[in-house]
């Protein structure tokens, strides 16, 4: 019988934000029914609103005791957006006390990895009392960033904040998982070593690897911190079978992939990668991006784990410590046209449409109604262009041909190029699962994820999609 892992989830916040609050359970309770249950773990979110009413003691006083330790949650998550809370007896506000005891759980035993969220304020208040909590919501903000406690990430509004709650979510999800199968390799590999080759645990690295990914400097407002060269991608096998659900540290740029040390997202939402120079070729490629592009304001191909884009080389810098070179690249997000979606066609609906697309780039499937290149529906639909543009070419046959000796190399290269057709042409909002096999020459796709939300009055519609095609 497989065994669900719970990972415990804090949710800390003053009242004026009931409808994120709302959101977190729901995009826990989304991720719960897709992502959760192909890694065997289930997420639960706790917070004050779960205490009962206790005697004898002061309100967060129970509450701290109902709650439990912090140093039991895997995540503590805080949102503020117009009200900073009312006083205890220890701290400033409640919503203070409980990140205090999360901050210093942290500290001693690594977790809970901490987040936050700040909403956009109303502008001109009145009141002399929502101007002092406004102005306390800021002195915290300035102090959180300083003091570099974590993850922050501003919001525009609610759905802005769901929005990238269930993107942050799930590539924590991920490197949680990743850094748990890592852990057990590890476990196992310990276990078969002589007694004479097994060297002792260094506890400081343990705990400095559990720490890593967490904590964010005061400018960017995103890291995901990369595997080591040890920790690399890793790769499935079941006989002659290889299989990844991510990217791991690899960046697709340009059609040239390179591993990356570290990716940030800074306030501005520029992307700064810290790729090693490993030899002279990949230092070309890099410069290439930089002369071919920076400078004639031209478009750059980006993916990045389940995230893709079109962006502008701004910057490429060299840092070289102790003999080793990096290059530090710095991207600007280039804002896409969405003018292509489609609600409907031809009697497709738009979720019809969607996973013609998916089916088509991913497998190279078309209806066999439909089998001519130059007929202008299907050709509206799977590229959702005009009807003079050619059709797109099934994404993988190029990529088998470069790599067909290195199938690991392959299947990064194929999923980081997929992510991106898939999110910079609008035809998925947000990958849930993208798994891809191979197994000689025969590629296999598990692939599920939410299209764009047309109507603001419904919820985003979950595709997917299985299915074998032949290199």
């Amino acid at each position: 019988m497989t065994t669900v892992e719970l990972i415990k989830i804090f949710l800390a916040s003053p009242g004026d934000v009931q409808t994120e609050r709302n959101y977190v359970k729901e995009v826990i309770a989304t991720i719960n029914r897709t992502v959760s249950q192909d890694k065997n773990v289930r997420l639960e979110v706790k917070c004050s609103e779960n205490a009962y009413p206790g005697y004898g003691k002061d309100g967060q006083a129970i509450i701290n005791e109902q709650i439990g330790k912090m140093d039991e949650y895997d995540l503590f998550i805080l949102i503020m957006k117009d009200r900073f809370g009312s006083p205890t007896k220890r701290h400033a506000s409640g919503t203070v006390e409980e990140f205090t005891l999360a901050k210093k759980a942290h500290k001693e035993r690594g977790k809970p990895d901490i987040w936050f969220y700040s909403g956009s304020m109303k502008q001109d208040v009145k009141k002399k009392e929502d101007k002092q909590q406004q102005a306390k919501v800021k002195g915290f903000r300035t102090r959180y960033i300083n003091n570099r406690y974590g993850l922050f990430r501003d919001y525009k509004n609610p759905s802005n904040f769901k929005s990238q709650l269930h993107d942050q979510l799930t590539l924590w999800l991920n490197d949680y998982s990743n850094k748990k199968t890592r852990k057990s390799s590890d476990t196992s590999k310990s276990k078969t070593v002589s007694p004479k080759k097994k060297k002792p645990i260094d506890k400081t690295k343990v705990a400095n690897n559990s720490n890593e990914a967490s904590l964010i400097s005061s400018k960017p407002i995103k890291e995901i911190k990369p595997a080591t060269n040890k920790n690399k991608t890793t790769i499935s096998k079941t006989n002659n079978s290889k299989s990844i659900s991510t990217s791991g540290a690899w960046v697709l740029l340009d059609d040239n992939l390179f591993e990356t040390k570290s990716v940030f997202q800074d306030v501005n939402r520029k992307l700064i990668l810290n790729i090693p120079i490993i030899n002279s070729e990949q230092e070309t490629n890099l410069r290439h991006l930089q002369t071919n592009h920076c400078y004639s304001n031209k478009l750059v191909s980006y993916s990045y784990q389940n995230d893709a884009s079109m962006v502008q080389v701004e910057s490429i810098e060299t840092n070289s410590i102790k003999g080793k070179t990096s290059c530090i690249v710095t991207l600007k997000p280039i804002q896409q046209s969405n003018n292509y979606n489609i609600v409907s066609y031809n009697n497709y609906t738009v979720e019809q449409t969607s996973e013609l697309q998916i089916r088509f780039l991913l497998l190279n499937e078309i209806q066999d109604n439909q089998t001519q290149a130059n007929n202008p529906m299907l050709n509206y639909m799977l590229t959702g262009n005009s009807y003079s543009t050619k059709l797109e070419k099934f994404i993988f046959s190029d990529i088998w041909k470069k790599w067909k000796n290195k199938p690991k190399m392959f299947l990064i290269n194929a999923r980081l190029a997929a992510v991106h057709l898939l999110k910079s042409k609008n035809i998925v909002e947000h990958i849930l699962k993208f798994k891809i096999s191979l197994n000689q020459n025969v590629v296999a796709i598990d692939f599920s994820g939410k299209i764009q939300n047309i109507y603001a009055n419904q919820e985003p519609k979950t595709l997917e999609v299985k299915g074998k095609c032949t290199l």
